[in-house]
């Protein structure tokens, strides 16, 4: 089930297992409503969810295709999408020469079956970046496919150079992208899904669209905090203590606006 090399090599031909990887997730999950009306940031917006089981199958490495097929088909109903509406697959793809090839058979049955595709489906996988996160997969899946949406871009699939034989993507059709794509599109709006397949045999999928109102990338920051987080960090309290002091007198000095600035960077930019 592990990869003897510790890599999530994804639809290729020569996965044999999962890499794992650390890490979690947090998201913020809010009706669309209340984000409105408390003037939030809105990074996504959620159209769909739902949940099967894979019920008796062939044992706990084989995933059961007919289950995520029907999982699939059924959030597309419940949203009132199509599978021509969808984009971007963010699929679960752990690398393992059984599963990937099931997974990509259930898309086929479901996506391949609408002809009226003008664009291709592309599709991806976070693993093949960072690893199986396992617990926290299916949350860092979600995060990965919300960047996508801001971004308008399609980050490549890692350690793909042959893909497996049992994998034919033309009858969908789709592209697994082996460089960062711009993501056009002819449609309203962008829209993705996200699988997550648990060892247990439990099934997830999440349909995701962008937010048309978002602020353009260049405009100036119209999220107002009360509050902002300053993340501070030193090899001894007598260090860290300096630090304070500095930040202290810089900040008399600066605008709101360059205080949101500092607070990211000291927490994301180190």
């Amino acid at each position: 089930m592990l990869a003897k090399d510790g890599r999530c090599k994804t639809f290729d031909v020569s996965g044999d297992g999962y890499g794992r990887g650390e890490g979690c997730g947090i998201v913020v999950l809010k009706r669309l409503s209340d984000a409105l009306h408390d003037n939030d940031s809105i990074l996504a917006v959620i159209k769909g969810t739902g949940v099967n089981q894979d019920g008796p199958g062939s044992g706990l490495t084989v995933p059961n295709g007919m289950a995520q097929k029907a999982l699939l088909r059924k959030v597309l109903e419940e949203t009132n999408l199509s599978p021509t509406d969808i984009g971007y697959m963010e699929v679960h793809g752990t690398g393992t020469a059984v599963g990937d090839p099931i997974e990509i058979q259930a898309l086929t049955e479901v996506f391949g079956q609408d002809k009226k595709r003008e664009q291709p489906l592309y599709i991806g996988s976070v693993k093949s970046n960072i690893g199986h996160l396992e617990a926290a997969a299916g949350v860092t899946s979600l995060i990965k496919s919300v960047l996508c949406l801001q971004h308008k871009q399609i980050p490549p699939n890692l350690h793909l150079h042959t893909l497996n034989p049992k994998i034919h993507l033309q009858s969908i059709p789709a592209v697994i992208p082996q460089k960062v794509i711009p993501w056009n599109t002819t449609r309203t709006e962008r829209i993705l899904g996200v699988s997550a397949f648990g060892f247990s045999g439990t099934n997830a999928h999440v349909i995701v669209s962008e937010w048309q109102d978002a602020p353009l990338a260049s405009a100036p920051s119209t999220c107002m905090r009360p509050w902002h987080i300053l993340a501070l960090s030193a090899k001894d309290e007598k260090t860290l203590s300096q630090v304070i002091v500095k930040y202290k007198k810089h900040f008399v000095q600066i605008s709101a606006d360059q205080l949101e600035d500092i607070c990211f960077t000291a927490t994301a930019g180190r």
